[in-house]
């Protein structure tokens, strides 16, 4: 499991919660999500999960939405529901058996689903400063891969010019060579000039 993959689980799982807060108490909504879910999750299992650039665009979008517009009706249970999918596969990944990580995914989401009931679950200034969490977590983990490849080549190239270097480094003889003239000179010139 790499640093990308532990990323991605992060952000889907804390995603998916928060997310899932913006559903409205109503049936298509609610459907909504559960589509949303079960889409995710068939793909993510039988293709792998999306890669954490899309994923992590997507979820930052979706958090800068939500800010500027919090009425917003299909965000909410397209990300919740979605990222709660993604985020089923990927504990799938980890070795728990898929028929009961899918399910085990979708808890979050529907513990989230309490706000509707019970506003004081998750009132407003809480979720502003959730969106505004996962924009920036959205953000790194789309960044991660481009910042982990770059990190990688700077490895490569200092590998390559310390090869390099060492082979341009000149031969020992030839340093105590050049030191013996230098402090036979010296002290020729110091013995001379008595």
């Amino acid at each position: 499991m790499t640093l990308n993959f532990h990323a991605l689980w992060t952000l889907t799982g804390m995603g998916a919660v928060v997310f899932s807060t913006f559903l409205a108490p109503t049936r298509p909504s609610r459907a909504l999500a559960a589509a949303a879910f079960a889409v995710t999750a068939a793909w993510s299992l039988w293709f792998g999960p999306p890669s954490p650039e899309v994923v992590g665009l997507a979820a930052a979008m979706g958090a800068i939405a939500l800010l500027l517009r919090p009425a917003s009706v299909l965000v909410g249970p397209v990300l919740g529901g979605g990222l709660a999918g993604v985020w089923g596969a990927m504990l799938a990944a980890q070795g728990v058996p898929w028929w009961l990580a899918v399910p085990l995914a979708a808890i979050g989401p529907v513990a989230a689903c309490l706000r509707a009931r019970r506003p004081e679950f998750a009132p407003p200034q809480l979720r502003d400063e959730a969106l505004i969490i996962v924009t920036v977590c959205a953000l790194a983990v789309a960044m991660l891969p481009g910042v982990m490849d770059g990190w990688q080549a700077a490895v490569n190239l200092s590998v390559q010019s310390s090869e390099q270097a060492a082979a341009a480094v000149v031969p020992a003889w030839t340093l105590a060579i050049g030191a013996s003239a230098l402090t036979l000179g010296a002290l020729y010139s110091m013995w001379s000039r008595r």
